[in-house]
């Protein structure tokens, strides 16, 4: 998620990254894997960037076939710029960061809450919220479900570089032998299209040739939205949709059809009548036309963009006007789809994405 998405859970301020405290949210089962086909060679770019004690370890991380170690490497340049996050150092002899890399308290203020296991985590010292650990970014129960020894020390551990890398292979790849979507399995990792894109666009200047993306979609074409309004009317087509989805669950990163976060539930409710939009909220704010909601009503179907927890998230909640006095959006964890009174105290952008 970038350091710091709400879709992902935080951000990080400055340095050279986008997201460093990506957590991983999907538990999944474990399964066989099958040793990987040939794969392309690291570039010039891959050779400089990469620190040697980690290069092999990359290329050797993709538990299915069909995965490019690039794109594992370009997961750990953008999670933690390959265990160097914050000034840490890599013990080459046995993989282990130090000082620890720990994302932030995921604790519902600007970021996803997740709390901590029954019983604690032996990879942070919080007794409360949980946070990702480690250069490749992973939550407590998800690495419990994948996490891996890679390093020989008989200890599978988030902080040891070589341990996390070989999980993040196992991850992407989801227990099959073969990988059908390289940006399906980065999703999965990271539900941002900016996630993706930023990790596709590293993996390329590592020497990835063929990222083949998702199989061709089975579905009408879809317009992209970026600029100004490009649907002519239908808005209470959207505005129907939203209103079907009440009472189902917040899940954070998901986009329906059972339950939804704030940005997925924008995002599904505009994929009804073919129109894409990202899944975050801080991208959708660049779609459609801005409004200014002092001077201008605001019209059903119009995009309501509200200030996060954190301050560095300018734009971290986005909901569905119904009309001048009501919205629909997903609130948060523990709540449900809902519609209520415009928040137009806290109101930080509108976008429409209908003209007249």
């Amino acid at each position: 998620m970038s350091p710091l998405l709400p879709s992902a859970a935080v951000i990080a301020a400055g340095g050279v990254l986008t997201a460093v405290a990506t957590p991983l949210l999907v538990l999944a089962s474990l399964g066989g894997a099958a040793r990987p086909a040939a794969q392309a060679p690291p570039s010039a770019t891959a050779r400089t960037d990469i620190p040697a004690a980690l290069l092999a370890h990359y290329q050797q991380a993709a538990a299915c076939t069909g995965l490019p170690w690039q794109v594992v490497a370009a997961i750990g340049a953008v999670e933690s710029n390959h265990a160097r996050f914050g000034g840490a150092q890599l013990d080459p002899a046995t993989g282990t960061v130090s000082p620890p890399i720990v994302g932030p308290a995921l604790n519902g203020h600007g970021y996803a809450a997740i709390r901590v296991p029954a019983g604690g985590s032996p990879w942070h010292p919080d007794p409360i919220w949980d946070h990702a650990a480690g250069p490749m970014q992973f939550l407590t129960a998800t690495w419990a479900a994948w996490g891996i020894d890679a390093s020989g020390d008989r200890l599978a551990s988030p902080h040891n570089v070589y341990d996390a890398i070989a999980t993040a292979g196992r991850y992407l790849c989801n227990g099959q032998p073969r990988l059908d979507s390289i940006t399906v399995a980065i999703r999965r990792y990271n539900p941002s299209e900016r996630y993706v894109t930023q990790v596709l666009a590293k993996a390329h200047t590592y020497g990835m040739t063929d990222d083949r993306g998702d199989p061709a979609p089975q579905r009408p074409p879809v317009i992209d939205a970026v600029g100004g309004p490009v649907v002519h009317g239908a808005a209470r087509r959207v505005v129907d949709f939203a209103l079907a989805q009440l009472g189902k669950p917040y899940v954070w990163g998901a986009a329906g059809p059972a339950a939804y976060d704030c940005s997925g539930l924008t995002l599904a409710a505009y994929a009804s009548i073919g129109l894409r939009l990202p899944h975050y909220a801080a991208d959708q704010v660049h779609y459609g036309q801005p409004i200014d909601w002092h001077r201008q009503p605001i019209r059903a179907g119009d995009l309501l963009l509200l200030r996060g927890g954190d301050p560095i998230h300018d734009y971290g909640h986005v909901g569905i006007a119904l009309n001048t006095t009501h919205w629909v959006n997903s609130p948060q964890a523990g709540q449900s789809v809902t519609v209520a009174p415009l928040p137009y105290q806290q109101l930080q952008g509108v976008r429409r994405l209908f003209s007249p």
